[in-house]
């Protein structure tokens, strides 16, 4: 039996990068803790089969455990999910969904280098310290989305154009699918050129996804860039959901959507707050928790709207558009922008894409719908 002689300090970091225990790892590799524990320490040499399934089990390329030392870690996001509680879960899925996000990032930042014509991210400063509400309102101004436009889009499609109109200021956009309890999603500024969020597949409703995304894109605005559940314990994440609240649902729009403006709370039908929610493409319970906040609302109103996510439908999607879809316009756009301008060959474009080369055409495809939907 061929023993590989890999490094034990790596094999350790690669188990501890993924979040695992001795125990949970010898688990997912069907072996004994002591086992995995003499690989570690190079008391003994795995052999090329136990070689390969570490890698596959801890989701990581052969080539990254053959390195003699551990790769540098990238740095721990800021955590914003907690308030004076415990440590909230950091799952294996999501661990490797953020490992996906950051390896993305990584061609992002090697294209800035070589592409003179690379759009970087223009983000503007919003501040902590003022009101979120009235930051809100002036950023959907600064974006330019009036509220007829958002009137006319699709009952389906606010997600997606919010996500091209986003991408469109520079922010990769990404999805993946780890457990919810996780997270809803994070803001990655590694590089103020090349920002990014991701978005957790798992999230059932697209009126969900959205606010996420404005939570997120909150977050990059004034540089607090982690990892959020949205929660109003956290100031920060309550000064996020303000600030997505009133970009989502500025009060011109409100007055637009609504029967009436009241000047003190009201007791609203059902049927009113459900109707105007689904022309504004949010949840009915955001629009509510809005109204409350607006005093338009009593206290406690959003309750009877609390959202039960309805499982998505089953069905098989192609590789290539679920593919496209998980890496977003601006990424693709970037890859694809290169490809045009001859700093990549188009053998590279597959591989950043992870698409086929006979596929680089669905994705110029795909870079143009995310076009017009930024300005559609």
């Amino acid at each position: 039996m061929t023993e590989i002689p890999v490094s034990g300090p790596v094999l350790a970091w690669a188990r501890k990068f993924r979040g695992l225990s001795l125990d949970e790892a010898a688990e997912r590799l069907g072996i004994s803790p002591a086992q995995l524990e003499e690989f570690e320490t190079e008391v003994r040499r795995p052999s090329l089969t136990k070689f390969e399934k570490m890698a596959s089990a801890y989701r990581l390329p052969l080539a990254t455990l053959f390195r003699r030392t551990p790769p540098p870690t990238p740095p721990e996001l800021a955590d914003f999910r907690t308030f004076e509680g415990a440590p909230p879960q950091m799952s294996f899925e999501f661990r490797v969904a953020l490992s996906n996000v950051r390896t993305l990032q990584a061609t992002l930042r090697i294209l800035r280098a070589e592409d003179q014509n690379f759009q970087e991210a223009v983000l503007r400063q919003r501040d902590l310290n003022r009101d979120a509400f009235q930051q809100g309102e002036d950023e959907r101004q600064e974006i330019g989305i009036s509220v007829e436009r958002q009137l006319g889009w699709g009952a389906s499609d606010g997600f997606r154009h919010w996500r091209a109109v986003i991408e469109k200021v520079g922010i990769a956009v990404y999805l993946q699918s780890f457990e919810l309890a996780d997270c809803r999603g994070c803001a990655i500024l590694d590089d103020p050129a090349t920002p990014a969020i991701l978005i957790n597949k798992a999230e059932t409703s697209e009126n969900a996804r959205t606010y996420t995304l404005i939570h997120e894109y909150a977050h990059l605005l004034i540089r607090r860039p982690g990892i959020s559940d949205l929660n109003r314990r956290n100031p920060t994440e309550a000064w996020c959901n303000r600030f997505a609240a009133a970009f989502l649902m500025p009060v011109v729009a409100l007055r637009r959507v609504l029967p009436n403006w009241p000047d003190k709370p009201q007791d609203w039908a059902d049927e009113t707050i459900r109707n105007a929610a689904r022309e504004l493409k949010v949840s009915a319970q955001a629009l509510a928790i809005r109204l409350e906040e607006l005093m338009k609302a009593p206290n406690g109103f959003n309750r009877r709207f609390s959202f039960q996510g309805k499982p998505q439908k089953p069905g098989q999607v192609r590789y290539v558009i679920k593919r496209l879809s998980e890496l977003g316009g601006r990424y693709t756009a970037s890859v694809i922008g290169a490809l045009d301008r001859e700093v990549i060959d188009n053998v590279h474009a597959s591989e950043a894409l992870a698409l086929r080369p006979s596929n680089i055409e669905d994705a110029r495809a795909y870079v143009q719908r995310q076009r017009e939907l930024a300005s559609a």
